[in-house]
């Protein structure tokens, strides 16, 4: 079903993009949008239909927006908690300051340059993180990763997946 007719708050996966015609597929692409993505709208009406998409706001133009087609999701916690739900991981923003917990992943919805700069920082399946200080503002905490200290932000925290070690 199109974006436009989901219910507000329900997520969903993108499932196709409309490539025609070509002036609206290459605004959904500048957008950051693909196949894949979970989105959950926020607002829908005739002048705008307001979604979030990997972790963005996007604001289209209902026509626009009709070229996106998406399948909806259970809302009971997505398919992010389901698989760390198997896999009994935590978000490494839930890491408790001197503790030391084992990349199990970073999640599908961390894309592009940012996933790119997590792998180039050492941030791979198997590697030792300990969470070492949390600045006075309560963000960034910097993480101990490969004997270099690197700040993250809880948004970026919450891509990567971890088990804590005994």
């Amino acid at each position: 079903q199109p974006v436009n007719e989901l219910p507000a708050d329900q997520p969903a996966r993108i499932v196709h993009l409309e490539d025609e015609p070509e002036a609206v597929y290459a605004q959904l692409v500048a957008e950051g949008l693909h196949p894949g993505q979970t989105v959950r709208l926020i607002e829908s009406n005739s002048t705008r239909i307001r979604f979030w998409a990997n972790g963005d706001e996007h604001l289209l133009a209902p026509i626009v927006a009709r070229n996106i087609s998406v399948a909806p999701l259970p809302v009971v916690g997505g398919e992010e908690t389901a698989v760390a739900e198997k896999d009994h991981s935590t978000r490494l923003s839930d890491l408790p300051l001197g503790q030391t917990a084992e990349v199990i992943r970073i999640s599908p919805n961390c894309r592009g340059a940012e996933r790119r700069r997590f792998m180039d920082l050492g941030i791979l399946p198997g590697t030792a993180i300990t969470a070492e200080m949390r600045s006075p503002s309560g963000e960034p905490t910097a993480y101990r990763i490969r004997d270099a200290i690197i700040a993250l932000r809880p948004n970026q925290a919450n891509y990567i997946y971890v088990k804590q070690i005994a």
